[in-house]
């Protein structure tokens, strides 16, 4: 029997920390870091489609209750620091991810979206996300303010009752700078996040 991605989710995450932090020479870095990032991505999206797992599957695959939440926020926390230390690429990598996984929520009825993927239920560290790239927000230039708004948007469930983010949501858009007024003139960035 195939394994679920409930039993799969420590794996992913070692795999993932690995990528971030190997020590081989930067160009190589960046593309594995990138690539591993993709690569998470893909893997998350696979998993918001399965259903929750029931204790059936968890005696199956032996694990414990929660366990694959646990390693889910794992996941999350280690792409939102990806995104906060890394470059202008990995940045780019970690916001198509987190839109990526935000799009499988369209269409969903509202009792689906309140246990979807990224919903409150299931992201437990939510607040520490949302400090985190608020500070690349208020550190960063247009460029890191625009990708900063768009993972707050993929975050919609959590970000809207956090007073800072929305905050930063409205002031944005009388922003002087077209980059987080309107996000479609960056075209570069759009092509790599369609």
């Amino acid at each position: 029997m195939e394994k679920v991605s409930a039993a799969c989710a420590m794996e992913w995450s070692i795999k993932l920390e690995k990528a971030l932090r190997s020590k081989t020479q930067v160009l190589k870095i960046l593309s594995r870091a990138v690539e591993a990032i993709l690569e998470t991505g893909e893997k998350l999206e696979q998993w918001s489609k399965e259903p929750e797992p029931g204790t059936a599957v968890y005696n199956l695959f032996g694990l414990v209750p929660e366990e694959d939440r646990l390693f889910l926020n794992t996941i999350l926390l280690r792409l939102v620091d990806a995104f906060c230390f890394g470059d202008k690429l990995v940045k780019v990598a970690v916001v198509r991810v987190f839109v990526s996984v935000f799009k499988l929520s369209r269409g969903k009825s509202k009792s689906e979206c309140e246990t979807w993927f990224l919903s409150k239920a299931k992201v437990y560290n939510h607040l520490e996300m949302l400090k985190r790239v608020k500070s690349v927000y208020d550190k960063g230039d247009s460029e890191a303010r625009a990708f900063s708004l768009i993972l707050f948007g993929c975050w919609r469930d959590f970000a809207s009752d956090f007073a800072p983010v929305r905050y930063l949501v409205f002031t944005s858009m009388v922003s002087s700078h077209d980059v987080e007024v309107n996000f479609d003139q960056f075209s570069h960035v759009r092509s790599v996040l369609a």
